[in-house]
């Protein structure tokens, strides 16, 4: 399997030989590793409480492979990866359990989104519900890349198969990983690689095609494991014609996330460009969707857009408001000269409130 390109039709045989390691190997292998100095695991509470090492190894296997059986299968081709890595500008404002696509996961990237070191890189990553409610994520690397580089044995690839197991996170119930915000922290460009890929996926950037199934072979062995047989997804850009702007991109995750917009025309004229960031919501009346510029020396907007994602610097703003303050286009987004406290909001005059 090349390190540079993996095909749609391994994707059912990486899935397999990972159910296979975890069944077969990780339980022995893993306690090996706890009781090697400086190898730490991540447990959950009733896991961690276990007194042998052997039997923490065992649970932490048992707990990935029930994730893995249930898991929806899904293949990011290079034109999607390189869609969502130029998404830069477009802030995910949805809550994980809102963008995700499936309550378990294993996504296989067709070339990897991320190099960590000296050849090692991330091929896949899988995900499911962790023991509290929360998101439990495993990240994979290539095992054939590693051997390549000199840095795995060529008997890892037996012992792991197509994926080897590099590292696990945990998010608690409705908590955003940190690592996907934090540019600076190691694990920034694939958690960015993974969530955007979700977040395309939600709002229509991303759409499934030629769906795959298992080979004769793979579906004999998924019946004698049990396990029910998946189809692989294969993840493209939407054709420019679907492919949503970015006013419609926000005002779906903003849908996801719970808030409640209802579509109403704006009563009074409203510039034709304005027209896709406008919105009526309850509580507020027609507003539009802009971006905040100007903020004091040090201070860190919020945003009063409600939604449970707070990134960048927007808010729900007065049609009259904007109207009358003036606005322009910036990087995509509307802008205007408002005035924003960090302990009140967004200021704006009462008056121009329209319901």
């Amino acid at each position: 399997m090349s390190v540079d390109r993996t095909g749609i039709q391994d994707v059912h045989a990486l899935w397999l030989q990972t159910l296979d390691f975890l069944h077969y190997n990780a339980p022995q292998l893993w306690a090996d590793m706890l009781q090697q100095e400086g190898v730490t695991f991540l447990m959950p509470p009733a896991v961690a409480a276990l007194e042998r090492v052997q039997d923490q190894a065992a649970a932490l296997a048992n707990a990935e492979s029930r994730r893995l059986r249930k898991a929806d299968l899904f293949y990011i081709t290079r034109e999607a990866a390189e869609s969502v890595a130029g998404l830069a500008g477009t802030p995910c404002i949805a809550q994980i359990a809102s963008i995700v696509p499936s309550p378990s996961g294993l996504m296989v990237w067709e070339e990897p989104p991320v190099s960590i070191e000296r050849g090692v890189v991330l091929r896949a990553v899988s995900w499911g519900p962790s023991y509290d409610g929360g998101t439990w994520w495993s990240w994979w690397t290539d095992t054939a890349a590693g051997v390549r580089a000199g840095i795995a044995e060529p008997t890892m690839l037996m012992i792991h198969g197509g994926l080897a197991f590099h590292q696990e996170v945990y998010a608690e119930p409705d908590f955003w990983p940190v690592q996907a915000d934090d540019p600076d922290l190691p694990e920034h460009p694939q958690f960015r690689a993974l969530l955007f890929t979700w977040m395309a996926i939600s709002c229509g950037l991303l759409v499934y095609r030629d769906s795959v199934g298992p080979s004769q072979d793979i579906s004999g062995h998924l019946r004698r494991m049990s396990v029910e047989s998946r189809v692989v997804h294969r993840v493209i850009p939407a054709s420019s014609g679907d492919r949503p702007g970015l006013a419609q991109i926000l005002r779906r995750q903003l849908q996801l996330d719970g808030t409640v917009t209802e579509e109403r025309p704006y009563p009074g004229h409203l510039p034709a460009q304005l027209a896709p960031w406008h919105v009526y919501v309850p509580d507020l009346g027609h507003r539009l969707i802009v971006e905040i510029p100007y903020l004091e020396p040090g201070q860190t907007a919020v945003p009063t857009l409600g939604a449970g994602r707070r990134i960048g610097n927007l808010a729900f703003a007065p049609v009259r408001t904007v109207l009358r303050q003036g606005w322009q286009f910036h990087n995509g987004y509307v802008q205007s000269p408002l005035h924003y406290d960090p302990e009140l909001g967004l200021l704006t005059d009462p008056d121009d409130d329209e319901f």
